[in-house]
């Protein structure tokens, strides 16, 4: 729901309505259903096309389509529930990342790692999310956290995504706008 809503937002229910002729997936949902990860996956990358000016390569809109996903995140009453109770410095959320995921991404478990002050891996297990998804989410999410730094991704076996999140300032809690 809160992709469409986002759409709408940005583009007017033109866009919406664009969006239900090119993908045949996209249907309102409700915050509480359970969308397979293809659907969104589909109606992600369909809306990074309608949105985006020229063409993409494949793995493009993959990235494009996970930074548009943790934008439309934190516009949802989920995302300010979890910034409350973990406030928003980017080291915390994402060693909190399988507490945060496991009420978002049903069937997909994630594992954090500390390594080091500025660096963080996460391991997603079921992912059927294309490598770059989660690679262009985590970019966004040093992004609009006011840092910079990288995302290394890697698929450790099938289904198995690895990232590798290091940023060049130390944590410090930001405000989202």
């Amino acid at each position: 729901r809160s992709h469409l809503s986002a759409l709408e937002a940005a583009r007017g229910w033109g866009a919406v309505q664009e969006l239900y002729a090119r993908c045949a997936v996209a249907k309102e949902f409700r915050n509480t259903d359970d969308v397979p990860v293809a659907d969104e996956v589909a109606i992600l990358e369909c809306i990074v096309g309608l949105t985006h000016k020229g063409q993409l390569a494949a793995t493009d809109i993959s990235l494009e389509a996970g930074k548009l996903h943790l934008r439309n995140f934190q516009q949802t009453a989920l995302w300010h529930v979890v910034s409350s109770i973990f406030g928003t410095d980017l080291k915390l959320l994402l060693m909190q990342s399988s507490r945060i995921a496991g009420r978002v991404f049903r069937g997909v478990t994630f594992s954090s790692e500390d390594l080091g002050e500025q660096c963080v891996r996460i391991t997603m297990e079921h992912a059927d999310y294309p490598i770059e998804h989660f690679k262009g989410f985590f970019e966004e999410w040093i992004a609009l956290s006011h840092l910079s730094g990288s995302v290394e991704a890697h698929i450790i076996a099938p289904g198995v995504h690895q990232y590798t999140i290091s940023w060049n300032e130390p944590h410090v809690q930001v405000s989202y706008g």
